[in-house]
């Protein structure tokens, strides 16, 4: 029996999916929520955070050059779910 073999074209269509799943996964946890719904938002981009996690040492395992985009996605990931976005919206001294 024949087993598939993992192309550098079938893993990077697979890695763009995971990538663009974590930045959506990313902006939707940072949308002010109900609080059910925003748990939920967030539970979501911290598993994709570990699977890109994931599939950057992976690929890095792999000597793929894919690593640089997962690597690249996770820092994007990381930053964006910290970044106060709204510190400018308030008024000085509160």
């Amino acid at each position: 029996m024949m087993t598939p073999t993992l192309t550098a074209g079938i893993l990077f269509w697979l890695l763009a999916g995971l990538h663009l799943c974590g930045l959506a996964s990313m902006f939707l946890a940072r949308l002010p929520h109900s609080h059910r719904v925003h748990t939920i938002f967030q539970h979501l981009f911290l598993g994709c955070l570990v699977v890109v996690g994931l599939a950057t040492m992976v690929t890095i395992c792999l000597q793929s050059n894919c690593w640089v985009w997962s690597g690249t996605t996770f820092s994007l990931m990381a930053v964006g779910a910290t970044a106060d976005l709204g510190a400018t919206a308030r008024p000085p001294g509160i």
